[in-house]
């Protein structure tokens, strides 16, 4: 029978290497070890967000980009509480249209409704101080106002994060970086779980440089695809105005913003028209390169924006320059030919009156 087999020294020192890590305090986020390399991501991290704040406040295409980045977002943070789904299955759930070849998402700690709590949530411009109702120490540093709001934004949803082991924290993020004043609004597309925040809270430099990382790759696709609705909103522009028998073209171009995965059933729906006709404005629509089928055998016909279609692998991205827009410029000639007439007929109205000197001629004398 073999009896208890006592620790080695090696065991005992692990042990208690072990012991004393987990007894050091924990590192402050906000104040780090200072490298050169830390100090890039930050730079790096700061000016992407910083550019895609200030975008997304000008855009015309603002709602329609902050309903899509809510729902990868949303998507990031469900994958962050070992969720098995993928940023696609949420925007096919969320525009009410099934993604050919992909199953039904898992059910286990998923909720759909939470998604729409959240954009309700986001959309509240109620100001929140980050110490409201915070379920963790709200003790900070004195001079915890003069460091980088970034990293203090970090050290909060690392706290948030230990204290609160649901999908809030993450949730959180984008006004927890507003109430720090990193952002003019909230971002929902900066939401990414990192598990290192809440379960290797002591890998202080490490779990910084990373998710700085994680948050600079964030904000360049947020700003991506800001751009690229941006242009797809004036190519539905010209190719309505192109177009000699519109007719439901442009509404239904329209939707495509809020809803850029699309069934002709799902548009005959919201147009009001029949499932034939939406699917021939969807055949027009393709035919300019606005949207991308994605059908595939056995499945109802399906399409999806070009910059999805290709940031989801469901299509081959072309190689080369992009094409530039088309410039749609009236011809001058008509133009100049109409100020030509307008000022002969002003010239001959004058001569009428009398009055032959140039306008800005001043020999004349000022009239009485």
């Amino acid at each position: 029978m073999l009896g208890h087999q006592p620790y080695t020294v090696l065991d005992r020192t692990a042990y208690l290497g072990i012991l004393l890590t987990c007894m050091r305090p924990l590192s402050d986020l906000s104040s780090p070890n200072w490298t050169g390399k830390l100090a890039r991501a930050l730079e790096q991290s700061a000016s992407a967000i910083a550019r895609l704040d200030a975008r997304v406040s000008v855009s015309p295409v603002a709602k329609a980009w902050f309903e899509r980045a809510s729902w990868t977002g949303y998507a990031s943070a469900l994958r962050g509480q070992s969720v098995e789904i993928e940023e696609i299955d949420i925007f096919g759930q969320s525009c009410g249209v099934s993604i050919p070849g992909r199953q039904a998402p898992a059910t286990r700690g998923y909720d759909a409704s939470g998604l729409a709590g959240w954009q309700a949530f986001l959309r509240d411009r109620t100001e929140r101080h980050w110490r409201d109702d915070a379920p963790f120490s709200t003790v900070t540093a004195d001079d915890w106002n003069n460091r980088s709001a970034l990293l203090r934004s970090l050290e909060i949803l690392s706290r948030h994060a230990r204290a609160d082991p649901s999908i809030a924290p993450w949730l959180a993020f984008p006004h927890l970086l507003q109430s720090m004043g990193a952002t003019s609004t909230p971002l929902p597309c900066l939401v990414h779980a990192d598990k290192a925040l809440r379960y290797s809270p002591r890998d202080a430099d490490a779990n910084i440089t990373r998710y700085f990382r994680l948050m600079t790759a964030a904000a360049e696709a947020g700003l991506q695809r800001l751009a690229a609705m941006e242009e797809h909103r004036v190519l539905s522009v010209m190719t309505t105005r192109e177009s000699l028998r519109p007719g439901k073209l442009g509404p239904l171009l329209a939707l495509l913003q809020y809803r850029p995965v699309i069934s002709p059933r799902f548009a005959a729906v919201r147009l009001g028209i029949s499932i034939s006709g939406a699917g021939k404005l969807l055949t027009r629509a393709a035919d300019r390169e606005l949207v991308i089928e994605i059908s595939g055998r056995q499945a109802w016909r399906t399409y999806i924006v070009k910059d999805l279609a290709y940031a989801f692998g469901l299509a081959k991205r072309p190689v080369g320059r992009p094409i530039e827009l088309r410039q749609r410029l009236e011809p001058l000639d008509p133009a100049l030919l109409r100020f030509d007439a307008e000022m002969a007929d002003l010239d001959a109205t004058l001569s009428r009156l009398g009055i032959s000197a140039p306008v800005d001629d001043d020999s004349r004398a000022p009239v009485e």
